[in-house]
């Protein structure tokens, strides 16, 4: 079957030479939780929202030219035009209520009580507003499956405590490689 510590070698180096260094370093870079501002947890949430079940190019295009007219308008998708229209009023006040939560498990589940945030954008939310978790989504899952591993943030873990990087880290570096190459093995 394959080992994971050279999967994730693999995939860290094919990332390297592709220049998605940036990507990685994005990740490793994200503030705790306790540090974020108000600005950067609504970009997150506008982020997350257009990505949700759509090509990650396409939704990076409507984020762009969302934050650039400022003009809700350019969000073709009723529903999540209307759940970005609910944040701008109130972001603040959601955030406020994250950082008062105490427990990781308890902020994630937050998440999913904002508007158009279900039970796997939780965690992409989670991951890039500081907390440090990984997304189950098909990628993360095959592959774990694939490594006998109970679930990605188990397979994640064990990475970690090998490579010395954040879960949400080895994360971005498993799912961008998955994502680009198809390749599992």
């Amino acid at each position: 079957m394959g080992d994971i510590n050279q999967f994730f070698l693999k995939a860290d180096n094919y990332l390297m030479e592709n220049n998605f260094e940036w990507e990685i370093d994005f990740v490793r870079n994200i503030k705790p939780l306790e540090e974020q501002e108000d600005w950067y947890f609504y970009y997150q949430y506008v982020w997350v929202v257009l990505n949700a079940g759509m090509k990650e190019q396409i939704a990076h295009k409507i984020c762009d030219r969302f934050f650039e007219e400022k003009r809700f308008e350019v969000i073709g998708h009723l529903g999540k035009r209307e759940a970005i229209r609910t944040a701008a009023l109130n972001y603040k006040e959601w955030l406020k209520k994250i950082k008062e939560l105490k427990t990781t498990t308890g902020r994630i589940n937050y998440l999913e009580t904002l508007p158009w945030i279900g039970p796997i954008t939780k965690f992409h939310l989670a991951r890039n507003i500081g907390i440090d978790t990984v997304k189950p989504d098909r990628h993360m899952i095959r592959l774990a499956e694939r490594y006998n591993f109970s679930n990605p943030l188990e397979m994640c873990r064990a990475l970690s405590e090998v490579f010395k990087e954040k879960v949400g880290v080895i994360d971005v570096i498993l799912w961008r490689y998955c994502n680009l190459t198809g390749n599992y093995e």
